[in-house]
């Protein structure tokens, strides 16, 4: 099984003896001490998840349907989140409360270290919460409860993520909350369309409905994604879940906190990437790179002086290999700045100096 091969590999990398054929004539017999290799890796995911679950939340919607004829019944969803910060800022999907009339979360207790009880969980604290902003650009949003002195989880770098790193997936899939999965990231930056300016952490861990806007945690205990959705023929996980990295959270909640939106710069113009075939058929001169099919009559681009079908070579100095990546490198600018464009036109090489203005609401 899978977790079986997870544990082999944890006590082969943690130099532990196998206690299994072949063993070494020293090491315990089937039935004695389990391997130390595979006991501490079991630990430190109990410890892990008992540092993590506290600072996961089921979020609860509440709203209306269309129902039976033209009248609307009452519908409710479930879904996750992540506490960001003690003094109530939980960041989770924007579908997850998307059409809410009302928004609550379920906060987790669990147990102290020696403290006594039933094996079933104490009753967790529901408290109203407020939608204070969405982004559906990324499919992301941030809520407050009035509470302070909750456990926020830390939010990683997920520019240090690595194919293969081992990850876990907590969350509340199909309602069934505080449950947590075990898997790699499968890849560090898969986009779902073409030039789409969102990427995502593919992994395999177990997501399934409802643990959207739970945290994808890296075994130190850090978010390094947001569980976002699924590619599914059945419905269920079939092992390609998807995440929003945590870079991205990050910036999105921090511009919804101070600005309740997320502001976005563009300098005017729609850019592809170049295929080879496009390149061959547009007669660019160049079998890849990013080429500008749009120029937004008015913006900044245009007053500059760029025009369809020029090749952007470079952006403030960095080679530029796909639309995705100039679109990202412009949202990075403050409103104001001006950016340094390096362009190819007929063969010919010319630097372009645009001015960055916030892209119009959507």
């Amino acid at each position: 099984s899978r977790a079986g091969l997870v544990s082999l590999a944890a006590a082969l990398l943690l130099g532990a003896p196998l206690g299994v054929s072949g063993q070494d004539p020293g090491a315990p017999a089937p039935g004695d001490e389990p391997v130390s290799g595979l006991v501490a890796f079991d630990q430190h995911l109990e410890a892990l998840s008992r540092q993590v679950a506290p600072s996961v939340v089921q979020v609860i919607s509440s709203g209306y349907a269309a129902g039976g004829g033209a009248l609307l019944a009452r519908a409710r969803s479930y879904g996750s989140g992540a506490i960001v910060d003690a003094d109530g800022w939980i960041v989770t999907n924007a579908h997850v409360i998307e059409g809410a009339r009302t928004v609550h979360v379920e906060l987790l207790r669990l147990r102290e270290p020696g403290e006594t009880g039933s094996i079933l969980r104490p009753r967790s604290r529901r408290l109203p919460a407020r939608v204070v902003g969405a982004d559906l650009e990324t499919d992301l949003a941030v809520l407050k409860v009035e509470a302070s002195n909750l456990p926020a989880l830390p939010l990683g770098d997920s520019d240090e993520l690595r194919q293969g790193q081992l990850v876990l997936a907590f969350g509340s899939p199909l309602g069934l909350e505080n449950s947590a999965s075990l898997g790699i990231v499968s890849t560090v930056a898969r986009q779902l369309t073409p030039d789409s300016p969102m990427i995502y952490v593919q992994t395999d861990a177990s997501i399934k409905p409802g643990n959207s806007g739970g945290p994808l945690v890296d075994v130190r205990g850090r978010m390094m994604g947001l569980n976002t959705l699924i590619v599914s023929q059945s419905g269920g996980n079939e092992g390609i879940g998807f995440a929003a990295p945590s870079n991205i959270v990050r910036a999105v909640v921090s511009q919804i906190r101070e600005l309740g939106r997320v502001r976005r710069g563009v300098i005017g113009v729609r850019a592809q990437t170049i295929t080879p075939k496009l390149g061959d058929g547009l007669g660019l001169g160049v079998r890849s790179g990013v080429v500008l099919s749009d120029i937004a009559p008015g913006g900044p681009a245009a007053e500059a002086g760029l025009r369809p079908g020029d090749v952007v070579l470079s952006l403030d100095g960095k080679p530029m290999e796909n639309a995705r990546q100039l679109d990202v490198n412009v949202y990075q600018h403050a409103l104001g700045d001006t950016v340094a464009l390096e362009i190819v036109r007929n063969g010919v090489r010319q630097p372009y100096t645009v001015t960055v203005v916030e892209r119009p609401r959507d």
